[in-house]
């Protein structure tokens, strides 16, 4: 077995299509889009502060393994780490091959100066993070990535220790629950706050960076998370609200206009994703346009409020307009995104008919070097 860098075009098409063939068969992974993942790897606005580096595994010529190391150097600085985070991590089910790419990415990271290594996580908390330990029976959503069940196992042996957990839940759709009915009638007369969705295309690209405003304030103290910039913002809008439909946006608004909570949803496309196997062309679009038209599930992307707006209850606002929307268009199951284990606000889901269905988690683990070896020891 060989550890290659990613260092050619050729290399990366071998990065972006392993887990193709990995997953071939499996009826829970879901392939991202090809061009979604080239754009993601060469030109997303956060390798403006991070550092990215590849690699493959390789036995007799055939790719059994990947991995990306990246060095967030802004996320580093703001929260006084010294990390490298692992993600785009794959392999066949042989430990060796799973030690020999963690511990390429913890060399690169020792000698950059990296005192830890963590992930899975990409380069924020807009992209895929976390890791599959319980659920391994359930398609993923668009947002997170699916594994096999020897990862975590792979994680333990490597000696990685949990640093969070996610948990994501399902709920069935029914009528909104009377509890939800009463807290949002007293929520909205007691902060004056108002639901609504944006009238056009034109005004959701206009007022698509004032969301993602709120957002950086709303998620700021909100574990691997550092503000978005302008460029990465504009990203997320070109990339994440260009398929989506208006109906499933929500904004607060207080009084006076001001935007003071988001939330963002959209109908599952994972069925479809896997039923073109990440090719948008030549008809994949025309899937991926039908499955926005007419769905059963729909995935809850994004939701967030303003700081001095927690604890309000004003996020149930949001959640009874878009229980109605799903009521009108007809889906049976709404996913929530990823939550940590320990927040509070996914206590609203025992309002509803839910269960959590899968859970996902992040790893850390102190990187092994001559210098620190030689301190322990003293």
């Amino acid at each position: 077995m060989i550890i290659q860098e990613v260092s050619t075009a050729h290399d990366l098409r071998e990065f972006i299509q392993f887990p193709k063939k990995l997953y071939k068969g499996c009826p829970y992974y879901i392939p991202p889009l090809d061009t979604g993942e080239m754009a993601t790897l060469t030109k997303h606005p956060a390798l403006d502060f991070c550092q990215l580096k590849m690699w493959l595994a390789r036995e007799d010529g055939q790719v059994v393994g990947r991995i990306a190391g990246i060095i967030n150097e802004k996320c580093n600085e703001l929260k006084n780490q010294k990390r490298v985070r692992f993600s785009w991590f794959d392999t066949i089910e042989d430990e060796n091959v799973a030690k020999a790419l963690m511990e390429t990415v913890e060399k690169w990271g020792a000698e950059q100066g990296m005192e830890e290594i963590c992930g899975p996580s990409r380069f924020s908390n807009m992209e895929h993070q976390a890791m599959l330990v319980e659920g391994f029976d359930h398609p993923s959503t668009i947002s997170c990535d699916y594994n096999y069940p020897y990862y975590p196992q792979f994680m333990e042996q490597l000696d990685f220790e949990k640093e969070v957990d996610y948990v994501q839940y399902k709920v069935k759709v029914q009528a909104v629950p009377e509890a939800i009915e009463r807290i949002a009638q007293r929520v909205e007369q007691q902060h004056h706050i108002h639901v609504r969705h944006f009238r056009s295309r034109t005004e959701l690209k206009k007022k698509g960076r004032e969301m993602f405003k709120v957002l950086n304030e709303s998620y700021h103290k909100i574990f691997n998370f550092i503000p978005l910039t302008d460029k990465e913002i504009d990203w997320v809008i070109r990339n994440d609200l260009a398929v989506a439909r208006l109906d499933l946006i929500s904004i607060l608004e207080d009084d006076q206009g001001k935007m003071v909570g988001i939330s963002f949803c959209l109908p599952s496309l994972n069925r479809t994703l896997q039923k073109i196997n990440g090719k948008l062309f030549p008809f994949g679009w025309m899937h991926i346009l039908r499955a926005i038209k007419k769905n059963k599930n729909v995935d809850m992307y994004l939701t967030g409020v303003l700081p001095e707006y927690n604890n309000s209850g004003i996020h149930v606002l949001y959640h009874k307009e878009l229980n109605e929307v799903f009521l009108a268009n007809g889906y049976e199951y709404a996913y929530t995104s990823q939550q940590l284990e320990d927040n509070p606000a996914q206590h609203i889901w025992s309002r509803y008919a839910s269960e959590p269905y899968c859970r996902r988690r992040c790893y850390k683990k102190s990187i092994r070097t001559a210098e620190n070896t030689h301190t322990a020891k003293a």
